[in-house]
């Protein structure tokens, strides 16, 4: 690595951790872990809030306190997907595939611990990940165009669907769903309305947030109400619950493996524009469940499903800085806005910031750093409160997560319109949840489909005018490969696993016949 590099990296460590800078991670942290608690809200809610009261401010400020807003969200909306089947937002939604099991079995203390862990150390990972690659990533975010990005999100789509539910046809019908309801409104080629049915609020289309609050926030209540168990885990005191925040911390460590892979699945995918915040934990946990022999335990609560999402998703953090820092294209929401905090200060990605301005890059990257470990940390800290809201009666608990989804849900645009439309897809959720209909594939081909449809409309057009070779591409065919993998694996390992059982106990019978 170049020696300009590493001066830059450690000008930038000292700046972070000296009077009176350090102010400012802090505070930033604390504020986006308060904002990332309540479902809805979120760390980019906060960015765009604090953007107009940074006018004033100098860059470095700046960076110190963004660095932290970006790292400081995701580990505590992976708490309410643990503790209430309630994701902070989309990327947690995976780790209520296991966490919430968890839970269930009294053991939130295990699932939190872990969640802390994999996320300070996938964080570490996708960081140094970044700073070995800032002399290369430029020339290599260069190398993906409108083919594969189609590719990309028809990936993301399938990888989702094969995982969540025991039906893949299932999960890419919500899925197509998901990617229906994404595209009322104007269309973008056209300016056209498209499926609007005459109603005025559908004009700009369903935002994201009133249906996620709708399809995982208030359908868990109508199910709490519905069901009347006492309690989330059915445990009634502290001391009842069997799991410990060692256990949980010691998982990543016994499948350090996992861990690693995840990470390494994270950065990679976090560095892909617009796919990589919604997909990674996707891909990670994918990973883990086909790579497990024991694949029937993951959606049951098996750690190894909270650990590799977890991973996944803060890793994925440093890889969405390598497009936003190298050529001023955002990884997902959160970089977006921070792009365009980087821009009202008179600093453009690209070159220049990696070379003139390397200094500052780093300062924002070791605020990221110490954002996700003080998350972790505290979030650690916090464990035994956070996991004793697991006995609380759900008579209690339900009026707060209510008010939360109902004030998640009006803050965003402040249409009441909006309430309604979560309370509309708060039946829905209850319904696909009641009859076993995957609710994740809606809300993540929800985010994923302005990717798919632009770029599938790029993809056409250039096609149609010889621009480009679709077929030729090597990374598309890599990930249409991929994508019949996700389609057809589950399948043929689940096939092959119960004929593998049929002869086993086939063999068993004749050995007992002989007998």
């Amino acid at each position: 690595m170049d020696s300009s590099v590493i001066d830059a990296a450690m000008e930038g460590l000292r700046l972070v951790f000296s009077w009176p800078y350090i102010i400012y991670p802090l505070a930033g942290t604390l504020l986006a872990m308060l904002f990332s608690s309540v479902p809805g809200l979120n760390s980019s809610s906060l960015m765009a809030l604090a953007i107009p009261l940074t006018f004033s401010w100098d860059p470095l400020a700046v960076m110190l306190l963004f660095g932290a807003f970006v790292g400081g969200a995701t580990f505590m909306g992976s708490v309410t997907a643990i503790l209430f089947n309630i994701p902070g937002k989309a990327q947690n939604a995976v780790t209520l595939l296991d966490g919430y099991p968890l839970t269930m079995q009294g053991k939130a203390k295990t699932a939190i611990g872990c969640a802390a862990a994999s996320s300070a150390l996938g964080s570490t990972f996708g960081i140094f990940m970044l700073i070995a690659l800032i002399p290369f990533m430029r020339e290599a975010a260069m190398a993906l165009g409108p083919p594969e990005y189609l590719m990309l999100a028809i990936w993301g789509l399938t990888t989702l669907a094969a995982l969540c539910g025991h039906s893949l046809l299932k999960g890419l019908a919500i899925a197509g769903l998901g990617l229906q309801l994404a595209f009322i409104g104007y269309d973008p080629r056209t300016a056209e309305l498209r499926f609007t049915f005459g109603i005025d609020y559908l004009h700009d289309g369903l935002s994201l947030v009133p249906v996620f609050l709708g399809v995982f926030a208030l359908s868990e209540v109508i199910d709490l109400m519905v069901s009347r168990r006492e309690t989330l885990s059915g445990k009634r005191r502290l001391q009842e619950l069997t799991g410990s925040v060692k256990e949980g911390v010691l998982s990543v460590f016994r499948h350090f493996g996992l861990f690693l892979r995840s990470s390494v699945l994270g950065t990679v995918i976090g560095a892909i524009p617009g796919v990589g915040s919604s997909v990674a934990g996707f891909v990670a946990y994918g990973h883990a469940s086909q790579t497990a022999a024991d694949r029937s335990r993951f959606g049951q609560g098996d750690i190894r499903g909270v650990l590799a999402p977890e991973a996944a998703n803060d890793a994925k953090d440093g890889g969405a800085l390598i497009p936003t820092l190298a050529l001023g294209i955002p990884g997902g929401t959160g970089t977006a806005i921070l792009l365009g905090a980087l821009t009202l200060h008179g600093m453009a990605p690209g070159r220049e910031m990696l070379s003139d301005n390397l200094v500052l890059v780093f300062v924002l990257i070791w605020s990221l750093f110490l954002s996700n470990w003080i998350t972790s940390l505290l979030g650690l800290s916090l464990v035994n409160p956070m996991a004793r809201l697991s006995t609380v009666r759900t008579t209690r608990l339900l009026p707060f997560i209510l008010a939360l989804s109902v004030i998640g849900s009006l803050q965003y645009r402040g249409l009441i319109e909006d309430v309604a439309c979560a309370m509309f897809f708060g039946f829905v959720g209850y319904l696909m949840k009641r009859y076993d209909w995957p609710r994740i594939p809606l809300v993540i081909a929800m985010a994923l489909a302005p990717l798919f449809e632009t770029n599938l409309h790029l993809t056409l057009r250039l096609q149609e005018l010889g621009r480009v070779d679709f077929w030729s591409r090597p990374v598309v065919l890599l990930l249409i490969i991929l994508t019949l993998v996700n389609l057809f694996l589950p399948t043929i390992v689940d096939r092959f696993r119960v004929s593998r059982k049929v002869r086993n106990d086939l063999n068993q019978q004749a050995e007992h016949d002989d007998d």
